[in-house]
């Protein structure tokens, strides 16, 4: 098993109230339009240019906000979440230098483990053991509703699908019920300000409370979509699912023989890390068959015992967010 360098990325610099993000873990990642953003909860969302490793802005919890613990990007829009206490939702705009607010923080619905997406005017916020909520919003990210979808249990992370029309959720189903208790459902959200409804439904079995949590976001039931396929990582490995218009067409658990934390993907490789045996991992898989998904490469994480709890695919580099051990870049080869 090959080992790659590890280039660990400490952000040292001043910002309001002299907070130190270096003394914090780093929660979601995300690459967008060249940019590398960061939440740090209390100390919000950093973004850094991809190339050069300049911090160009930091956005801090505005108003009634405390923390910033998710986040989605749609165009020069930030959605930014802060799941703890009451929970809030702000709208930002970034034009690569400067970052204005554009929709104040509105309350939503929260509990643990709550997720956030946004994309082609649809808002969803995953609600986790509460309701979720469906907004909309205008092109300068002004936002409108919410309508919700009720469950009796819970749903903590949530991403949107490639045409928009639906939210792929993780969801635990409950216990007595004729399927796994954790799972993925996916939702039909449409264009206009309506309630959603299930479409499809799959259980999966080994998924659920697995190591890599990052409260109070960032649930390791975590989907991405590539073309027609949700690749789903859990605590079991990765289930691969056949979409067919936003349904679950058919579904397969790959070998893998990882507890998966996080996952991202470009259009021929999924990426996904976890612990193998115990020891913190990457691994890459080969997705170009659609037949035939197979593991390319394999990297143990030299990360002093802690666990990956985040991936982000950028131009030149992968970026893992682990705990305390801060955030580390590998080249993409």
């Amino acid at each position: 098993m090959q080992k790659w360098l590890i280039l660990l990325f400490l952000l040292f610099f001043s910002c309001a109230e002299n907070f130190d993000v270096v003394n914090h873990a780093p929660g979601i990642l995300k690459v967008r339009n060249g940019f590398l953003m960061v939440t740090y909860g209390e100390g919000g969302l950093v973004i850094s240019d991809e190339q050069t490793g300049e911090v160009v802005a930091q956005i801090f919890p505005a108003g009634e906000m405390h923390s910033i613990d998710d986040f989605d990007v749609d165009g020069n829009l930030i959605f930014a979440l802060d799941s703890r206490g009451r929970n809030y939702v702000a709208v930002y705009s970034f034009d690569g230098q400067e970052v204005k607010i554009v929709n104040d923080p509105i309350q939503v619905q929260g509990g643990p483990f709550n997720g956030i997406a946004a994309a082609q005017g649809n808002l969803v916020i995953s609600g986790g053991t509460t309701f979720l909520e469906r907004f909309t919003y205008s092109n300068g990210g002004k936002i409108d509703g919410p309508v919700r979808f009720g469950r009796d249990r819970g749903h903590p992370d949530i991403i949107l699908s490639n045409d928009g029309q639906a939210a792929f959720v993780s969801t635990d189903f409950g216990i007595g019920l004729d399927i796994e208790r954790f799972g993925i459902m996916s939702l039909f959200i449409g264009d206009e300000l309506q309630i959603p409804y299930v479409i499809s439904e799959l259980g999966i079995e080994a998924s659920g409370f697995t190591p890599g949590l990052t409260t109070p976001t960032g649930f390791p039931i975590q989907s991405v979509q590539v073309s027609d396929r949700l690749f789903v990582a859990h605590g079991g490995g990765v289930t691969a699912i056949d979409l067919e218009q936003n349904v679950f067409a058919n579904s397969q658990e790959l070998d893998l023989e990882i507890n998966s934390t996080a996952i991202d993907a470009t259009t021929s490789t999924v990426y996904v890390v976890g612990l193998m045996n115990e020891i913190p991992t990457l691994l890459t898989l080969d997705i170009s068959d659609t037949q035939n998904t197979v593991v390319a490469n394999s990297f143990e994480l030299d990360v002093n015992g802690e666990v990956p709890t985040a991936i982000a695919i950028g131009s030149n580099d992968i970026y893992v967010a682990v705990g305390r051990a801060g955030i580390i870049s590998l080249p993409i080869q």
